[in-house]
């Protein structure tokens, strides 16, 4: 017995420095991986827009943008300003409009690869703009803290015909119905309780409160989206619906984070906000979170679809710390099945040496 448990030993000494010599005898080095592509092509996703299936925008912090002409397959980068852009608008390929902080106001007639700055006129000319809108070629609406400028020239002139009285604490979300009909949420924070919900059925010239829209009702509201002058969703800290124009709300979930809606019709409607992508086909009487599990998607923000199998939803993404440098991440994602699924696209932006200021977006003042 100790004969043949020697026998073994000495057979497994044998083994192990004959592997220790083959495996020396290996070219073990290690090829470092090489360091991530940084493109600085887009910081942020504050909005987008799609004109058809294939020509779309997105619009980010210090005057970053993307443009694809081929459904997002490939993007151009272009730069616009230095500061926030918070909207964008195309009514066809070529004619475009963009908004943003202090008054920024550029229109482009090439697809957005060039943009001229535009002389605001609406009052005040500084405020921070958010979202432009045009429903022909001559009328059009942009959102500021003071509320919504309307234009009947095509964009030359621009008349605010709502507006706060306590500096930025005025209106952060539009939704246009037709060039008549429009919503605006905002407050003019003179009541303890006031309406939230403003409605114009002439264009934008007089706007007046929608009675049972009070803040205690829309508590935690941050966005409004309507499909026609009835029937609409609210959105933010919970998902809301009217079907009576903003006189009563119904709550369908109470518990959610919403940044914006895109409605197809009555039935399918489409909601983003932070990791989540919420979607309905029964007009809202069930929501199911379609997201797909991803570490890429951070906070999203912006929704379009341009038919009912195509959509683009755009948002912040991961901060990374690479080899000592900051790189803040933007994704893209895209769907072509009406939002069952969703493929995810990262732009990269290195944020070293830019400050906060330039990295953190402001967020609006919203009743709480």
């Amino acid at each position: 017995m100790q004969l043949r448990r020697s026998f073994l030993l000495a057979l497994m000494v044998i083994a192990f420095i004959i592997f220790e010599t083959h495996s020396c005898s290996e070219d073990r080095s290690v090829v470092p991986d090489p360091p991530p592509v940084i493109d600085n092509e887009l910081l942020g996703a504050n909005d987008l827009y799609f004109a058809d299936a294939d020509h779309g925008w997105v619009v980010g912090r210090i005057g970053t943008a993307v443009v694809t002409d081929d459904g997002g397959d490939t993007w151009t980068p272009v730069t616009i300003d230095e500061l926030d852009i918070r909207g964008v608008y195309f009514s066809d390929t070529q004619n475009g409009w963009v908004v943003g902080r202090e008054g920024k106001f550029y229109a482009s007639n090439d697809g957005g690869y060039s943009w001229e700055k535009q002389v605001f006129t609406g009052y005040p000319q500084m405020d921070d703009l958010f979202e432009v809108r045009f429903v022909n070629a001559t009328e059009g609406f942009i959102l500021g803290y003071h509320g919504v400028f309307v234009t009947e020239d095509g964009g030359n002139d621009w008349v605010n015909n709502w507006l706060p009285i306590v500096e930025y604490r005025g209106a952060w979300s539009m939704t246009v119905v037709d060039e008549k009909n429009a919503y605006l949420m905002g407050s003019k924070w003179t009541d303890s309780d006031p309406e939230l919900l403003y409605v114009t059925d002439d264009g934008g010239q007089t706007w007046s409160a929608v009675p049972g829209s009070n803040a205690s009702i829309l508590r935690g509201i941050v966005t409004i989206e309507f499909h026609d002058k009835q029937t609409g969703w609210a959105g933010g800290a919970a998902v809301m619906k009217t079907t009576d124009g903003g006189l009563t709300w119904a709550v369908q979930m109470e518990t959610a984070t919403i940044r914006e809606f895109f409605i197809h019709d009555d039935m399918s409607v489409i909601g983003v906000g932070k990791e989540s992508i919420i979607r309905t086909v029964d007009g809202g009487a069930t929501w199911t979170d379609v997201a797909p599990v991803d570490e890429r998607i951070v906070d999203l923000r912006a929704v379009h679809f341009v038919d009912a199998s195509h959509g683009w939803i755009a948002g912040s993404g991961r901060e990374l710390i690479i080899e000592g440098r900051s790189v803040n991440y933007t994704v893209v994602l895209v769907t072509t099945d009406g939002g069952a699924t969703w493929s995810v696209r990262e732009f990269s932006y290195e944020t070293t040496g830019l400050g906060a200021a330039a990295v953190e977006e402001t967020e609006l003042l919203m009743y709480q």
